[in-house]
């Protein structure tokens, strides 16, 4: 049982941190959607989770990046109501560095 709890433990663990994330801060508002713009592409929605943006950037490419947010209310009445911009977030997306090959095999008996 130990072990079994042990395994669910490691692979909740790697599942949560499957990509890179960039997270806003809780809000108190009632928003459903996050409206989020990365360098000059064209703006899309992500759902809300646990009250805050959480936008994936595991596609970006490699090379400096900007990224802004905005929260959403979409209203059955007013219709779709956005907050002003978030102050821009840069970041940059390192090159993947490969590891050089082991050497130095043998045989141990």
């Amino acid at each position: 049982m130990k072990k079994l709890a042990l395994l669910a433990l490691l692979l909740s663990a790697n599942w949560a941190s499957a990509a890179p994330f960039i997270e806003s801060d809780p809000t108190t508002q009632t928003v459903s959607h996050c409206g989020v713009v990365i360098d000059t592409a064209a703006k899309y929605d992500v759902a809300v989770v646990a009250s805050a943006c959480k936008i994936d950037i595991s596609g970006v490419t490699v090379g400096t990046h900007t990224i802004k947010a905005t929260f959403v209310r979409i209203d059955p009445i007013w219709g779709r109501s956005e907050s002003v911009f978030s102050l821009p977030l840069t970041f940059t997306r390192p090159a993947a560095v490969m590891p050089t090959a082991p050497v130095g095999l043998v045989i141990i008996p």
